[in-house]
């Protein structure tokens, strides 16, 4: 009787461990957390100054210096979330975010400026959106 609800209790552990998954996340890193916070400042002011700058001074060529200083930031914040382990949560975001500010810029290049403040203004907040995930993540992490 014993050894058949020794049986009974380890069919149940091992059918309830084959439900349940554990996802190990990376601790919080307060130094990369200040880091998002600055590029996505940066990002952000970026976008303010060309939307106060008069329309002849739009050109990419005005400001491709802050563009690189920007996607700069990008890619270290990208390559220590690459390095970092148990990244796979936070992988997809940073590349949206790395596509995302890319497109952007392209689009910027090509056209030579940025006609519209209305244009702008939403380039500023799909790349502020598109953050947010990643910041509320990290912030998560905090215990």
């Amino acid at each position: 009787m014993q050894q058949l609800l020794r049986r009974l209790i380890l069919i149940i552990i091992l059918l309830s461990s084959l439900q349940c998954r554990m996802t190990r996340l990376p601790d919080f890193d307060p130094d990369l957390y200040r880091q998002l916070v600055s590029t996505i400042a940066k990002t952000d002011q970026l976008y303010i100054n060309l939307r106060l700058a008069d329309s002849s001074q739009r050109k990419f060529s005005l400001h491709s210096k802050k563009y690189a200083n920007v996607e700069k930031s990008i890619r270290i914040i990208a390559l220590q979330y690459e390095s970092r382990p148990f990244n796979s949560r936070f992988l997809p975001i940073i590349n949206n975010i790395t596509l995302l500010f890319e497109r952007y810029r392209d689009e910027h290049r090509s056209r030579n400026k940025l006609p519209t403040d209305a244009e702008l203004l939403i380039y500023q907040t799909y790349l502020r959106d598109a953050w947010k995930p990643l910041l509320i993540a990290e912030q998560s992490l905090k215990r």
